[in-house]
């Protein structure tokens, strides 16, 4: 008997550890916390991640079979009813009791805000008193009054009869005084009257009272106030975090991050591993191996998600092709040739340049180069470029010279067919430098090993975060294949976007970045899962809007409990 319980017992254990394990693996996010049907504003937090200081740490308690959010703040625990502005929350705040006999046990509840980051704010708070016939003085730390009011004569014993006024400045604790004005008989001291501060904005109307408010209410909507520099020069909004510094290694002049890793031997299996080689002159330089052959590296961009190597030219058109046209291979590998980053540029006159993919053997694009009557330079600037399509791994070139009928083409214009990256066409045909190709044998040119993609997204608090070990970028993971990468100063062309709420901290320009894969190339449109693609703006977006409550308070109705 006992074996068996033991046996279930490890059964049990058993079948609920991949529940555990799931539940653990959730990465909270900050900001979006929900505790009951509110949604908790940053910089406060249910999980230790999502708020810097205890006094932003919000308990979610179970009353009356209702989940609610509360902070403590010097012995009290003050109901969060939200927020109305940045830096500020929304709390339930206790009335103070005067000559309420039968509320003794909260006549004393007096929130004291003294050694807090928090204060209360003329800006957003108004002072009230429920009550007959009496002059209401409001002081500020024992000091001068700086705010009050005279109740009404009344002769019903004060059930919803008051006064409310403006106050001034910012303060943390209050006295509040009552002094009989128009007495009405023996019991005047007896009186039952209340006083409060409450939120002025979060009621419609609020003269000579509150609507809503009376004898009975016990708490009132009362708007709080931060200082940031309480919580140090980081201020007490949480950041994307736990945050790792991404360990950046160079070799020669080109420095490597993820997911690229250098080592110092030869390692054809690891597509993303840089072997380091010193040359015959002592100087240390990058290589890439791609299907057996080394590539050099001249540069690389975790930003742009592509890696530039020394890519020899495809095409001649007046010396023997070492390759006969044909490309580097890429099939099968998580790199394409860049879209974006590369131009196929034939130069020379009177040819026409062509690409074809092997695989299919279509046309993938073609030029006319300008005719040598046109331009009697043999060897220059001139030529015609040509863009490719996305995710092209291999193609072969050709070039004709028959299409020129002129005399010139006699002359057999030298030039090459190949993809070279965009920024050096640019310079060499800006100002129709003359260069000859004749002493060329490479050409930059840019490989894709992610793809940048427009995005929705930002730096999310409590997610684990990587930075550039200059903290200028950081990326989050959205899936086992996209990214979130987000700038501090400047976005990535027409890709990034910018954003605007209230928790995107420092890093405000984000893009996407889909990972390939060996032989699966993102395209633009494949969003990570909880997006979708928005062909009106060109983007992935988030798929609906949170189902939490929305974070504008004025939309809710807040019950006061009396």
């Amino acid at each position: 008997m006992g074996f068996q319980l033991w046996f279930y017992f490890i059964l049990l254990i058993f079948l609920f550890c991949p529940t555990l394990q799931a539940a653990e693996s959730q990465q909270v996010i900050c900001g979006d916390e929900v505790c009951g049907n509110l949604t908790i504003p940053s910089p406060f937090g249910i999980h230790s991640s999502c708020y810097t200081h205890p006094f932003f740490r919000v308990t979610c308690k179970l009353i009356h079979n209702q989940k609610k959010p509360f902070i403590r703040i010097n012995r009290f625990d003050l109901e969060v009813l939200g927020s109305l502005f940045e830096d500020t929350i929304l709390i339930k705040n206790p009335v103070t009791y005067v000559n309420c006999d039968h509320k003794n046990e909260v006549a004393s509840a007096r929130v004291d805000l003294t050694g807090t980051p928090f204060f209360f704010s003329s800006d957003y708070n108004n002072f009230a008193t429920v009550g007959c016939g009496n002059l209401v003085k409001i002081f500020r730390n024992e000091a001068d009054a700086f705010g009050g009011c005279i109740q009404p004569i009344c002769a019903d014993g004060a059930s919803e009869s008051g006064c409310s006024n403006t106050i001034s400045g910012n303060f943390t604790s209050t006295i509040v005084t009552m002094t009989a004005m128009y007495p009405i008989g023996k019991d005047d001291r007896k009186r039952c009257s209340s006083a409060f501060i409450f939120s002025r904005l979060y009621f419609r109307e609020a003269y000579p009272l509150p609507i809503g408010i009376n004898i009975e209410t016990t708490h009132v909507p009362t708007t709080l106030s931060w200082n940031s520099s309480y919580c140090g020069d980081a201020g007490c909004e949480p950041r994307p975090g736990p945050i790792s510094l991404n360990d950046e290694k160079s070799c020669g002049n080109v420095t490597f991050q993820y997911p690229f890793e250098i080592i110092d031997q030869e390692y054809p299996n690891g597509w993303f591993r840089v072997i380091c080689k010193k040359t015959s002159n002592g100087r240390k330089m990058p290589f890439l191996n791609i299907n057996g052959i080394n590539l050099e590296i001249l540069d690389f961009s975790f930003l742009y998600g592509n890696v530039v190597v020394n890519h020899s030219i495809t095409c001649f058109s007046c010396r023997k092709n070492s390759n006969n046209g044909m490309s580097l291979n890429l099939t099968g590998t998580p790199f394409y040739y860049s879209d974006f980053d590369n131009v196929f540029w034939s130069s020379g006159c009177g040819n026409l340049a062509t690409i074809f993919d092997r695989e299919t053997s279509n046309l993938v694009g073609g030029c006319l180069q300008p005719s040598c009557a046109i331009s009697k330079e043999t060897s220059s600037a001139t030529g015609c470029p040509f863009n490719i399509p996305q995710g092209l791994t291999f193609f072969s070139a050709n070039m004709s010279g028959r299409v020129d009928s002129s005399n010139y083409s006699r002359k057999r214009s030298c030039g090459f067919a190949s993809l070279i990256k965009s920024d050096l066409y640019f310079d060499l045909t800006l100002e129709s430098n003359d260069f000859d190709v004749n002493n060329w044998t490479y050409v930059p040119t840019s490989l894709q090993w992610s793809t940048p993609m427009s995005g929705l997204c930002r730096l999310r608090q409590g997610i684990n975060t990587s930075c550039s070990s200059d903290r200028e970028y950081c990326w989050q993971s959205l899936s086992s294949t996209h990214l979130c990468v987000c700038n501090k100063k400047f976005g990535i062309g027409d890709i990034s976007t910018y954003c605007e709420e209230q928790n995107c901290g420092i890093y405000v320009w984000c893009h996407m970045l889909c990972l390939n894969t060996r032989g699966n190339y993102c395209s633009s449109r494949d969003c990570p899962p909880g997006y979708k693609y928005n062909s009106t703006g060109v983007r992935c977006e988030p798929d609906e809007i949170s189902k939490a409550p929305p974070k504008n308070m004025q939309s809710l109705t807040i019950i006061i409990i009396g």
